[in-house]
């Protein structure tokens, strides 16, 4: 086995390495890039570590014995410890990541059932105290606000609420945020780059609702108030995997705010597509190299 079956863990760290310093320069139109390189890192290096532990065939004595039959010197390309670990991580993985969608799906179950309770139409008001707003979404989606975050907003700032989960479920963030929070369940390395996703997405209804209302300062002033309104409700706010309106680096968002709105820069999410491609390049090096392995032991 290679070296090449190492590298998209190796990639993965560089990835979640950059992705805090990265999104800063980023728009938040460009979120995109950050999924798919999450993807291909999660995809290539839990392909390393099944081809790691595949490794450990050549310790059944079917092997063994097929390899004594034909005076075969059985060469151990890794060792045994390093299979057993990557066994070890595969389960460990697909644990996580049946609890992260156990979890999603039962907090859009309890979404979905308070939307109904409140009627139809897509603006479901729910009677309590503590300031929250959701994109529930679904067929069709629904906007999940409750009386307190209303009561703290006056009319122009509910606009901007409305706009902000509007632009959530029209560009199907919830999926991105699937993606990465799935990604981040199988590579906990890639954790850093699941936060910079839900930052971006939450950076990218917040303008799109100052295009709508057409003043980034009243987003601004609405998140803000939004903000200080939620903080103040006692305890976790319910739901947290879902998508909320102060869901996210509050004080940052509130800061670009207040700056000019972002320009496209290719360059920034062409390097991040360009880490996921590279590690792709490297499970299919690895790929060929177990194939080769395999066909040494077994030529036809």
């Amino acid at each position: 086995m290679t070296i090449s079956v190492y590298v998209p863990a190796a990639l993965s760290l560089l990835l979640a390495a950059i992705s805090q310093i990265v999104v800063a320069r980023t728009a938040p139109t460009r979120v995109v890039a950050f999924v798919v390189a999450a993807l291909l890192c999660t995809a290539a290096a839990t392909w390393g570590l099944v081809l790691l532990a595949a490794t450990l065939l050549g310790d059944l004595s079917l092997v063994t014995d097929e390899a004594l039959e034909r005076g075969v010197q059985l060469q151990d390309p890794v060792p045994t410890l390093i299979g057993v670990t990557a066994t070890i991580l595969l389960i460990f993985g697909i644990v996580r990541v049946a609890r992260v969608l156990r979890a999603r799906r039962a907090t859009y179950r309890e979404l979905q059932a308070v939307c109904r309770a409140c009627g139809t139409g897509e603006l479901a008001v729910v009677s309590l105290d503590a300031a929250h707003a959701f994109a529930v979404p679904g067929r069709p989606g629904r906007i999940l606000v409750t009386r307190g975050m209303l009561s703290v907003l006056d009319g122009d700032e509910r606009r901007v609420l409305l706009a902000h989960e509007r632009a959530h479920l029209q560009s199907r963030h919830h999926r991105l945020r699937a993606i990465t929070e799935v990604c981040a369940a199988v590579n906990p390395v890639l954790i850093p780059v699941r936060e910079a996703v839900a930052y971006l997405v939450e950076r990218s209804a917040d303008e799109y609702a100052a295009t709508v209302t057409g003043s980034r300062e009243l987003v601004a002033r609405a998140l803000t108030k939004a903000a200080l309104a939620s903080g103040a409700a006692n305890g976790m706010p319910p739901w947290p995997t879902a998508l909320r309106f102060t869901g996210r680096g509050v004080s940052a968002r509130v800061a670009a705010l207040h700056c000019d709105p972002p320009r496209p820069e290719p360059l920034v999410p062409s390097g991040v597509l360009a880490l996921g491609v590279a590690t792709a390049i490297a499970a299919v090096q690895a790929t060929i190299a177990f194939y080769q392995l395999v066909y040494w032991l077994w030529p036809t």
